[in-house]
């Protein structure tokens, strides 16, 4: 196949031994960036996942008391489009993420209300049965069982056990189908065994649609007030703040990364480009002017670096999925392997590697004289 001597492609078809090493480097580099900001931000929605039930009920509990006061009741009942509203009991178990055990909310709730709360967090009762009446029993949801490994019939609170301690064994009776995070027993179970009662106040808005303008009302109306609101929006804010810094580090390494990257590529571009002066000497000297041999060369780095890119993205995606479906889920983990945000970090890589790399040879291009080259070449 004939190629036009400026053709960009011509280099590189010819010379794979040197256009590789950029392309794996710039491959490598998005590849480590993409999964490092990916993993992180799994982090931050496993968190979210965790406590999604909150996104169907606000939780409003006292400060200072045992009880939330008789006046902050009757507030939070007269709020606009307020539904039902009961009073739950709670014990803790906890849920593992990446970052180690958070802690998770089993909510003791009337017998009565237990599949109007289930139904209401999108779930249904899909093995077993609901917890009996003062029985150390509980019923979780599917993600929370692989989570914790667990099955019909395991132990999930123990005396033995230091981080989800009940003073008596409580067993899974029920597994709840669906994907929010839930575990639910009675109230008579948590009221019995767990002292000083930790009581919680959920409040349902009529419509699920509404949910978020009444938990905006009960934090403006509450605040200031001997009670704590429950709600996601301050979940995901909460959380948001949290790994804020965590972002700000990576980001810090994302530029120091590029800048080594850049200076090793431009580095290895000049030295490239210092092999071939004698073609570029023996092209310019036959007509060709600076400015063709420039956009050659511009050419040939986008090129390189476009692959190296695309080939980094592509690796990514691969070990991302094959770590979402392996290693995440069956965990009960959140892996997102499309995470936009991780490949919008890789970006400063390739533009800082082209920037730096055309700005060296084309201050080369800029002195260089094909004159001496060509003479150089003939003597």
């Amino acid at each position: 196949m004939k190629c036009h001597p400026l053709s960009p492609v011509l280099f590189l078809l010819r010379n794979p031994g040197r256009s590789l090493p950029l392309t794996l480097v710039l491959m490598l580099a998005v590849l480590t960036i993409a999964s490092v900001v990916a993993l992180l931000n799994s982090i931050d929605r496993t968190i979210l996942k965790i406590y999604d039930y909150n996104r169907y009920f606000a939780a409003v509990t006292p400060r200072g008391g045992e009880t939330l006061k008789p006046e902050l009741r009757a507030l939070v009942k007269r709020a606009p489009s307020v539904g039902e509203v009961y009073e739950t009991i709670v014990c803790f178990m906890n849920a593992e993420t990446i970052v180690g055990k958070m802690p998770f909310v089993v909510f003791g709730v009337p017998t009565d209300k237990m599949e109007q709360l289930v139904a209401r967090c999108r779930l249904r009762l899909g093995a077993g049965r609901y917890p009996a009446p003062g029985a150390p029993e509980v019923a979780l949801s599917e993600p929370l069982m692989r989570n914790k490994k667990l099955r019909l019939g395991d132990v999930v609170l123990s005396p033995l056990t230091p981080d989800q301690y009940s003073p008596v064994p409580v067993r899974v009776v029920g597994v709840l189908k669906g994907d929010t995070w839930l575990a639910i027993t009675t109230e008579e179970f948590t009221r019995t065994h767990f002292f000083p009662p930790l009581r919680n106040l959920l409040v349902f808005a009529a419509d699920v649609r509404q949910q978020p303008k009444l938990d905006q009302w009960l934090r403006e109306h509450l605040r200031g007030k001997q009670a704590r609101v429950w709600t996601y929006a301050e979940l995901q804010q909460e959380t948001h703040r949290a790994f804020k810094n965590l972002y700000f580090i990576t980001g810090v390494v994302v530029v120091l990364v590029s800048l080594m990257l850049a200076t090793m590529t431009g580095l290895l571009a000049n030295i490239y480009f210092q092999q071939r002066l004698v073609e570029f000497g023996l092209l310019q000297a036959i007509g060709y002017t600076r400015r063709s041999l420039l956009a050659r060369v511009s050419w040939e780095t986008v090129l390189v670096v476009l692959l190296g890119w695309g080939l980094g993205v592509l690796v990514a995606f691969g070990i991302l999925s094959w770590a979402k479906w392996v290693v995440m889920e069956p965990r009960g983990l959140y892996l997102e392997p499309l995470d936009p945000i991780a490949y919008r970090y890789t970006l400063p890589v390739p533009l800082m590697v082209l920037l730096f790399a055309l700005g060296t040879i084309g201050w080369r291009l800029r002195t260089f004289d094909p004159v001496t080259i060509v003479e150089r070449r003939i003597v």
